[in-house]
Formats: C-alpha cells, sequence, structure tokens
C-alpha cells in the first residue's frame, strides 16, 4: 500500500467516494450517513476530509473532521475515519491520522479530539498507544440507538480521545519512538475463562495507586456473535471501570496486548494525573 497517497479531498467525485465507504465500512443506513453536501459544507467552514487514493482502486479510506470549539479551545473534531476491508492490514489508519496532525498544525491547531468504541481493542490500540492520545472521559450510550451491525444492537458507549499535537509523547509517536513500557499495575477487575470465553468478575472499587489495567476482549465482535448476554455484562464492566476511575482522576494513556499462554488479554493502562512515564 506504499503507493497509496493521503492527500485533502478536492472534487465531487472524493466527496462521493466517502459517503460509499460509510456504507461499507459502517453499514449505516442512509438516513444516519454523512452526506456529500455535508461533507462540502464542512470542509469549506474549516474542517478537513483527508483520503486515502490508490492509483488502481480509486479512494479506499478517509478521515474527516470538523472545527470544534468544546472547552472553549478551537480544535478539530474527528467524526470518522474508516479503510475499506480489502485495504486494511496496510496501515492507513495511522497514515490519515498522521496526515490529519500535520494539516492541524499547518493550521495553528494543537488539538484534535475523536470518540470511539472502548471495546475495540484494535481502535484503543492505535489511539493511545501508536497516536499517544489519552482519554479523561467516558460518554455512556452517546449517539444511542443505530443502524450499523458493527454496534451489535448495544448502548454506544463512547470514550472521548485527546490528541494533544505537540506533547511529548505525540512527538516521540511521530518520531517513531516506541512508547516505554508501563510497570506492572493491578486489575480493575479478574476474569474468568467458562468455555473458552473470558468473564469479568466484579469490579475492584478500592484502588488508589499510581496506575491500574482495565481489560476488555480480544475480539469484541466474537463475543457478540456467541452469546449477547455475556457482551452486555462486558460492556457493563468495561463502562464501570472507565466511568469509576476516570472520575477519581485517572487517564488512559496506553493499550496494551498482553498475552498469557495462548490467550490474549488486552488491557487499557489507566494512570493518575502527574505521574511520570
Amino acid at each position: 500500500m506504499e503507493s497509496v497517497t493521503i492527500r485533502e479531498a478536492r472534487d465531487h467525485a472524493d466527496y462521493d467516494a466517502c459517503v460509499s465507504l460509510q456504507r461499507a465500512v459502517w453499514g449505516l443506513a442512509d438516513l444516519e450517513i454523512t452526506s456529500a453536501i455535508q461533507l462540502v459544507a464542512t470542509v469549506h467552514a474549516g474542517g478537513l476530509l483527508l483520503v486515502a487514493d490508490s492509483p488502481r482502486e480509486g479512494v479506499v479510506g478517509f478521515c474527516y473532521a470538523f472545527a470544534a470549539l468544546r472547552g472553549g479551545e478551537p480544535h478539530l473534531h474527528s467524526d470518522m475515519l474508516g479503510v475499506r476491508s480489502d485495504a486494511r492490514g496496510h496501515g492507513l489508519g495511522a497514515r490519515l491520522k498522521w496526515a490529519q496532525r500535520e494539516a492541524a498544525l499547518r493550521h495553528g491547531l494543537g488539538l484534535v479530539t475523536w470518540t470511539f468504541d472502548p471495546m475495540r481493542a484494535p481502535n484503543a490500540r492505535l489511539n493511545l498507544h501508536h497516536l499517544g492520545a489519552e482519554v479523561i472521559e467516558l460518554l455512556p450510550d452517546f449517539y444511542g440507538a443505530t443502524t450499523s451491525p458493527l454496534h451489535h444492537g448495544l448502548p454506544t458507549d463512547r470514550l472521548l480521545g485527546r490528541w494533544d499535537l505537540a506533547s511529548p509523547r505525540v512527538v516521540a509517536r511521530a518520531a517513531g519512538e516506541a512508547p516505554p513500557k508501563p510497570p506492572g499495575a493491578p486489575l480493575a477487575y479478574d476474569v474468568e475463562w467458562h468455555d473458552g470465553q473470558p468473564v469479568p468478575l466484579p469490579l475492584r472499587r478500592d484502588l488508589d495507586g499510581p496506575r491500574l489495567l482495565v481489560e476488555v476482549p480480544a475480539d469484541w465482535d466474537a463475543v457478540c456473535r456467541a452469546d449477547a448476554a455475556l457482551a452486555a455484562a462486558w460492556q457493563a464492566a468495561v463502562r464501570a471501570a472507565l466511568s469509576t476511575y476516570l472520575a477519581q482522576g485517572y487517564a488512559a494513556v496506553d493499550f496494551l496486548d498482553c498475552v498469557e499462554g495462548e490467550r490474549r488479554r488486552p488491557r487499557y493502562v489507566l494512570q493518575r494525573s502527574g505521574v511520570g512515564g
């Protein structure tokens, strides 16, 4: 995928391609798709629409952000990042985000925010581990019920990522430096295994150390397909852990791919404000 070019949208064909990608990536009904007309208007007013353009396949991915003022600080809010299924696994999502950072900095902006599903380990890994964003806020059922099959009919909980573009951590990630491995930390809840499926145990609410870990399933879609009740229990456990400890001054600052035997056990790293690392 080295031949794919990341560039700003420049004509109506680009905008139409991004509408088609919304259908392909999220399976949304037309009522919930951001139209080409809205994309044009948003970009004209100061938003940013980047596309991943393949010389043979055309537009295979995009990243869309609009101008925002939440908290009184001018910034970009990145509303959508999507890559066609057959173009995934080549780092296009990361390339689109780094290009978004460069464009924001050129326009004098130091912050990009976006929301993401806390249950999806690959997204959390990209956002926190590779890009250097952090999270201090959970938004329960942010979008309400949607038509996307990716949401499995569950509440649309979201984490709000903050990407401070000139922070030392983000600058280091942009330069290709690997994040330091955090010291060991306790789990906010342990996990038991039943019939090959991970099951979260009750939340520990007494943790007060500098760091703690919040585990999520390695394959969220597989859990949702296998057992709807277990999926709901997992979502409730993650929501309780993150909302409890974010409210106590922790921030999600990294995401680890932990492996125990043959089991992948991905975990958020939560760290108290003011703790180094």
